[in-house]
């Protein structure tokens, strides 16, 4: 039989009603209104506290069971002429209604669990006092008050809820065994079938007690679940940052030390120098250290900045050759001492949308590194171009190039890579760090190639700036 054939096959077989699909549709519909309908109910106190929650859905659930029970056994009651128990479930039902009100009033769970208690206790004595006392079935749903209180109010007001329970059955039961005859006040020949239907109804009340229990201890177990995720992920992440606030002590302590030591030393020297040469070169030294403090504190500070979200770039239309040629003329000095030639490919203008200071920081880190990771008297190479529907600037240097460990962890906060720069400069592989970090927030994509021993080409795409699209938001701030 084929599939169509099939599905013609399994539509004639349930003609005017419902199919499987759509009688699970409607039962999962009825389902879902049900638990909307619970859930308006719930305390908004008791949404923060998984156990509460749960008390609260059983509570709930609790008594729209009673209610429903209670209906059903009251036209039952009334079919067969037994007035007092209709006029005792009816006084019940009607406390079972009261109570998913009372408690998203009161959101006092332990108030609202005690009352649905005291009334099945209530409500089952009663129905003992018309039904002939211990030889009805009352006795036994009075039997299952004390597990009802156990799952409704807890262990302590439970124990309460035991005594009274068996107070209330001994009572009977005395009676009973003393003679004294309680009345049946329905007509004898329903008293089979209204003492059957007593104790199976039981069956399934108890069923579905359990069920709303395990489903509310499940959906309670779900939410501990996940906070204990969130708990250990936190936990996760704070001793990432316990371990990198220690790495970044280390960094700072490390790199800000030597500088330290040579701005000392040559401050020192300076009073006893004789020569204004020795003196020229000594502030010289004192003035390229401090510049090495600055620069390290200034990354760091940028890096704590950018991970926590307070970095706003600025992003506008900006010429990026311009901004090339001002960071060429930034590091002028430092290749020119190093006899490094700076090979520059570029078109006068590529527009980009850009931030200013960013896009300055990431070619200043670039272009300098190439400079400090290259052998002296060799070249780097600068193109600027485009690349597909974007800009592009390329930095490639004839330094030591990096292993697949180093670049596996090039763009990592605080990392500490194998090359050292080849002219003695001060290192801060964070800076990379904040390139990437920055070239992405800009909407753009920064990547390395890499052969170690054969130089390294850093490689940075950014969005160019379209007059029509972009227009509107020049200007427009970005936290990075």
């Amino acid at each position: 039989m084929g599939l169509v054939e099939a599905e013609a096959h399994d539509e004639s077989k349930s003609k005017p009603g419902l199919g499987d699909r759509e009688r699970s549709s409607l039962f999962g519909y009825l389902v879902g209104v049900l638990r909307s309908f619970v859930q308006g109910f719930l305390p908004k106190a008791c949404e923060e506290n998984p156990e509460a929650l749960r008390r609260a859905r059983l509570i709930t659930r609790f008594a729209f069971l009673g209610v429903v029970s209670g209906a059903l056994y009251a036209s039952f009651f009334m079919l067969v002429e037994h007035y007092y128990g209709v006029a005792i479930i009816m006084a019940c039902t009607m406390f079972f209604a009261i109570v998913p009100y009372l408690l998203k009033r009161s959101q006092n769970l332990d108030l609202s669990g005690n009352i649905l208690s005291g009334v099945m206790v209530a409500g089952f004595t009663g129905l003992g006092g018309v039904e002939g006392g211990m030889h009805g079935h009352a006795l036994a749903w009075l039997a299952s008050v004390p597990l009802c209180a156990l799952l409704l109010v807890g262990k302590q007001a439970a124990k309460v809820w035991v005594i009274v329970s068996f107070m209330a059955s001994a009572g009977m039961i005395a009676m009973g065994l003393m003679d004294v005859a309680l009345p049946k006040t329905y007509p004898p020949e329903w008293d089979g079938l209204i003492t059957a239907l007593g104790y199976l109804g039981l069956i399934p009340f108890m069923f579905l007690l359990g069920m709303s229990f395990e489903t509310s201890r499940e959906a309670a177990f779900g939410k501990m679940q996940e906070a204990l995720k969130k708990v250990e992920a936190s936990n996760v992440e704070l001793l990432r940052l316990s371990e990198e606030k220690t790495e970044f002590m280390g960094i700072a302590a490390h790199d800000l030390k030597n500088p330290l030591t040579v701005i000392i030393g040559n401050a020192e020297m300076i009073g006893r120098a004789r020569n204004p040469g020795m003196v020229a070169q000594l502030v010289d030294n004192i003035r390229i250290s401090g510049t090495r403090m600055y620069d390290l504190i200034k990354n760091l500070l940028d890096a704590n900045a950018i991970e926590e979200g307070k970095f706003r770039l600025n992003l506008e239309r900006h010429n990026l050759c311009t901004m090339l040629e001002r960071s060429l003329e930034d590091n002028y000095f430092s290749a020119t001492r190093k006899g490094i030639q700076i090979l520059v490919t570029k078109p006068d203008e590529l527009w980009v949308r850009a931030d200013a200071d960013a896009m300055q920081q990431i070619l200043d880190n670039l272009i300098s590194n190439a400079v400090k990771y290259s052998v002296p008297n060799t070249l780097v190479e600068v193109r600027v171009g485009l690349n597909g529907k974007g800009a592009m600037v390329a930095i490639k240097d004839e330094g030591p190039g990096l292993s697949e460990e180093d670049q596996a962890k090039l763009f990592q906060k605080f990392s500490r890579l194998t090359p050292k720069p080849t002219g003695g400069e001060s290192s801060n592989e964070s800076g990379l760090s904040i390139v990437k970090k920055l070239t992405e927030a800009m909407d753009g994509t920064v990547e390395c190639r890499s052969v170690l021993g054969a130089g390294t080409t850093f490689t940075v795409k950014l969005p160019l700036w379209e007059e029509k699209s972009l227009e509107p938001e020049k200007g427009a701030e970005k936290v990075a």
